[in-house]
């Protein structure tokens, strides 16, 4: 009899922990996830050979060190950069989850200036590229698992495929959440009129973006972009991405208050996320890095200084005032009068968030969860990539409870 109440003693703990793995796989299964890779700033622009490309893939520098190749449908080789690597960095990660999409903000593949194709340089041209490059990555990493989105950047002027079939604006209902995309004209400019006439140093605006059916300026843009907010009837996440910032720094943002306003609007019902490139290269400066780094991640409650404008007399929209009048009997350097960007400050109700440069080895994996399986996400996981650290760094955004809002 003992031994019998023994074994049905061993029998019930065997149950029993059956019981409790089922009740723990069900219960992880639960749990919801999906993940959105970001960065701007792949700037590929340079062609590499395959020797070169193995004599360099040992450099510890993520802006010397070849990348993998990616090679055309002839076979040749084509454009190397840090976006394959931020990608294989994020597939080698057992720890995320693995992105369906990869949301790219603009300057995918231009170089800089080159006058002999955009001869006013302004935008600033590239050799012609296609964005297949891109598509070539990002499948030689996922396979048929991730597929890219791309907004247009301010170097995206020579890629040779049609706008409309190439860059994203406007909205995209995803699983639970949206995206939303800024075009570089979209947040440059304030007002049609602008993107449409010569700025002070005589330059007209020739991008692509001029094409776009939701706005070429934030005028037009942000008032699409409201009227699809207040049309929602969900309280779904909402992604952001532009390939110009908010913040005032480097004085190409005129239509930076507008969408400021705009996003603080839409936050009132959503929790929305902003994410922004463009300016890797005021980091070369001490005194604009130090701008820069103070706006990577600002969230719900605290201030920006953002960039704005004013029309002068002749009714043209400017984006410096004057600060002192110059002395007429000073020198040379006295008599100039000194400027400064028009700018105001606002305070938040969204994240803000620099996506991560490709071209300096940084890229960003964001990650939504719903622990409760109620319908409504818990949290928003940001992992930064960096080619030069092993460590990603990591932090939660904890997001609001719609369901539970009184």
């Amino acid at each position: 009899m003992e031994r019998t109440g023994n074994r049905l003693r061993k029998l019930s703990l065997a149950v029993l922990c059956v019981l409790l793995a089922l009740s723990f796989a069900v219960s992880a299964s639960a749990e919801k996830t999906i993940s959105v890779f970001t960065a701007t700033d792949r700037h590929s622009a340079y062609e590499t050979t395959a020797a070169e490309s193995e004599e360099n893939k040992e450099s510890s520098s993520s802006k010397e060190r070849a990348r993998m190749p990616v090679y055309d449908a002839d076979g040749s080789l084509i454009w190397h950069n840090n976006l394959t690597d931020l990608l294989s960095r994020v597939r080698r990660d057992e720890a995320a989850v693995q992105p369906e999409i990869i949301l790219l903000g603009g300057d995918n593949v231009g170089s800089g200036s080159d006058k002999s194709i955009d001869k006013t340089g302004y935008p600033m041209g590239a050799p012609p590229f296609s964005m297949k490059a891109v598509d070539a990555q990002i499948a030689h990493v996922f396979g048929d698992t991730a597929r890219g989105v791309y907004t247009y950047g301010s170097h995206d002027n020579n890629e040779t495929g049609n706008y409309a079939d190439i860059f994203f604006s406007g909205s995209m209902k995803c699983d639970g959440f949206y995206l939303y995309g800024i075009s570089f004209s979209q947040m440059i400019h304030e007002t049609d009129g602008q993107a449409k006439t010569a700025d002070e140093k005589g330059r007209t605006y020739s991008g692509k973006d001029l094409a776009d059916p939701k706005g070429i300026s934030a005028q037009t843009a942000a008032h699409h972009f409201l009227s699809w907010v207040k049309g929602l009837r969900d309280h779904w996440p909402i992604i952001v991405i532009s390939h110009v910032p908010l913040h005032a720094n480097r004085g190409d943002n005129s239509g930076a208050h507008t969408w400021t306003w705009v996003l603080n609007q839409a936050a009132m019902n959503h929790d929305v996320v902003f994410l922004w490139g463009h300016n890797h290269t005021l980091e070369r400066s001490e005194k604009a890095k130090a701008v820069e780094r103070a706006h990577y991640l600002l969230l719900p409650g605290e201030e920006i200084t953002v960039q704005s404008c004013e029309r002068n007399e002749d009714g043209k929209i400017v984006l410096r005032k004057a600060i002192d009048s110059p002395a007429p009997d000073g020198t040379e350097e006295e008599k100039k009068p000194k400027y400064e960007l028009i700018t105001h400050k606002e305070t938040l109700r969204f994240v803000y968030m620099n996506a991560g440069y490709i071209i300096d080895g940084v890229g960003s994996l964001l990650t939504l969860t719903d622990t409760e399986e109620d319908g409504e996400w818990d949290r928003l996981t940001v992992k930064r990539y960096m080619l030069d650290s092993e460590k990603a760094e990591e932090w939660d955004l904890p997001l609001r409870k719609w369901n539970q809002q009184p």
